[in-house]
């Protein structure tokens, strides 16, 4: 890859390389093109070409409280299905 990367896979990268906590998304903008690594480079091409951008953990118990409400045999209300998206978030689901 040439251009810099999607925010994401910078973030992503940057926490398996272990530095979340040493740089800014800013810094690593600025790192990429530079090829201040070239690990990091290669790690940031890899995410990007052989991942998917995460879903908001949010989406993802929207998603799953629907899921249940179109499958489920009992009369749920749209209010049951969004308060059971709310449960999932506070279970912890797609953690």
């Amino acid at each position: 890859m040439t251009d810099t990367p999607p925010d994401w896979v910078l973030i992503e990268a940057a926490k398996r390389a272990g530095w979340s906590d040493l740089y800014t998304l800013d810094t690593l903008q600025r790192f990429y093109p530079d090829r201040f690594s070239p690990a990091f480079v290669a790690l940031c091409d890899m995410i990007a070409k052989h991942e998917q951008k995460p879903v908001d953990r949010k989406v993802l118990c929207a998603r799953e409280a629907d899921r249940l409400w179109q499958t489920s045999d009992e009369d749920f209300t749209i209010e049951e299905a969004c308060l059971r998206a709310i449960e999932l978030w506070e279970e912890g689901f797609g953690k």
